[in-house]
């Protein structure tokens, strides 16, 4: 696709062009596989299921659905964001995440990560759950597997809740000025800032710095 993606599409496949436009290029996948490599500005390059979109934030991913819709998304190098409304998943390389219909994307994870911590996880995003499968999910997470439990402090509330901070707060101490109290009530800024102490999560230009000026401005001209 020009300088902006190169697409291949495996067998047994149906892909269809959704949008093409200055600032957006949307694709969907309907079954079957595709691996990307993207050289887009972010979120410039789209791949939409029937459950989730693969927003490009720099990439080399591949994705995958069957005849029931049922995807995974398996990136390899950058990051993808795996959206739908406002549930999001930010998927780094050598991260892996589910989606089903009806349900959207689940929770990312490192496809290193032990077993028994992937299938508690299944069970969290798309099973029956409970508080006994996350006090697995807690009690296997390494260091890296901060990535999931930061985004499970979104996921969960009460009791819960207050469990993945502590653990998280074990495995990747919050920044100076990130309170546990900020974090549990939801607030934003803090759990942003804390994202940003975790390895292998993307260095986007936080809001307000030239990074993020320069990209408003490109898509601002691309659009006009």
């Amino acid at each position: 696709m020009g300088r902006i993606a190169e697409i291949s599409v495996g067998p047994n496949s149906c892909v269809r062009l959704v949008r093409s436009r200055a600032v957006e290029q949307r694709l969907a996948l309907d079954r079957g596989t595709i691996a990307a490599k993207i050289w887009a500005p972010p979120r410039f390059f789209i791949i939409q299921t029937s459950s989730a979109l693969a927003v490009d934030l720099g990439c080399a991913y591949t994705l995958a659905v069957d005849d029931a819709g049922i995807g995974l998304l398996r990136v390899e190098t950058g990051w993808v964001s795996f959206e739908r409304d406002a549930r999001e998943s930010i998927v780094p390389a050598g991260a892996a995440c589910a989606t089903r219909p009806g349900k959207g994307p689940g929770t990312p994870y490192y496809e290193d990560a032990p077993p028994e911590f992937r299938e508690a996880l299944e069970s969290l995003d798309f099973g029956t759950g409970g508080e006994t499968v996350l006090a697995t999910v807690l009690s296997r997470a390494r260091k890296r597997d901060g990535l999931t439990l930061w985004h499970l402090l979104g996921r969960t509330a009460g009791r819960n809740r207050e469990r993945v901070c502590d653990r998280l707060e074990q495995l990747v101490p919050p920044p100076p000025g990130v309170t546990r109290e900020a974090v549990l009530r939801g607030e934003a800024r803090g759990l942003e800032r804390w994202r940003w102490e975790l390895d292998g999560m993307p260095l986007l230009p936080r809001e307000g710095t030239f990074g993020s000026y320069w990209r408003k401005l490109w898509f601002r001209l691309a659009g006009a």
